[in-house]
């Protein structure tokens, strides 16, 4: 009798200790569509889709209420790949740019760097007769939020009949006629290259994606 109500005290505690570790939040885990839910295009038994996230609701519902990206000129784009070959494929090459209606290729900036699209490093200068300008409170970098590495595009190898998905972030605003750009794909044995991918991000529908 002893020895159980021991093990239960222990167990209490732990659930406790667990729940007090455990970061709360109300926001809901963000999960990846298909590749055809989205504006898509299929290339030798590859199907590749993206989604440019261009809107405050979009935003909270895949990196919580917390993050704005599009408050710092960030665009976050979602690509999901799905590999319908017998074949993997390799991505560690995958390059992808967000393409704008006079051609310009805009390159996605890290989730490492992009806490330097927040802050500009610019101080005022000491005005005459002032003081030693005393230290402000650091805060926190608003792009330096893990969600936003955790929901990045990482994968580097995709197994035959398996799909990936996750994140690209430029530097730029959504603008009616943007397409994105695929390249770099290859077939993990032969390394050959599989055709680059080009397509707008709307859907065939006509309804901005």
């Amino acid at each position: 009798m002893i020895r159980g109500t021991r093990f239960l005290f222990l167990s209490i505690a732990l659930m406790a200790a667990l729940l007090l570790a455990a970061p709360w939040s109300d926001d809901k885990p963000f999960q990846a569509g298909k590749a055809a839910d989205y504006a898509h295009q299929t290339s030798e038994q590859v199907l590749a889709g993206a989604k440019a996230f261009d809107n405050a609701d979009l935003v909270t519902e895949a990196f919580g209420k917390k993050v704005d990206l599009l408050k710092y000129g960030v665009l976050p784009v979602l690509v999901v790949v799905e590999n319908k070959r017998d074949k993997s494929i390799d991505l560690k090459d995958l390059e992808v740019s967000l393409v704008a209606t006079d051609g310009r290729h805009v390159a996605p900036v890290s989730p490492d760097d992009l806490p330097l699209v927040a802050k500009d490093g610019r101080r005022r200068p000491k005005q005459p007769g002032e003081g030693i300008p005393l230290p402000l409170p650091q805060k926190k970098n608003p792009l330096a939020d893990p969600v936003i590495g955790a929901r990045a595009f990482v994968s580097k190898m995709l197994p035959p009949g398996d799909s990936t998905s996750g994140f690209f972030y430029f530097e730029a605003q959504a603008e009616v006629g943007d397409s994105i750009y695929l390249s770099g794909m290859k077939d993990a044995r032969s390394r050959k290259e599989i055709l680059y991918f080009e397509f707008p991000l709307k859907k065939d529908d006509g309804k901005v994606n």
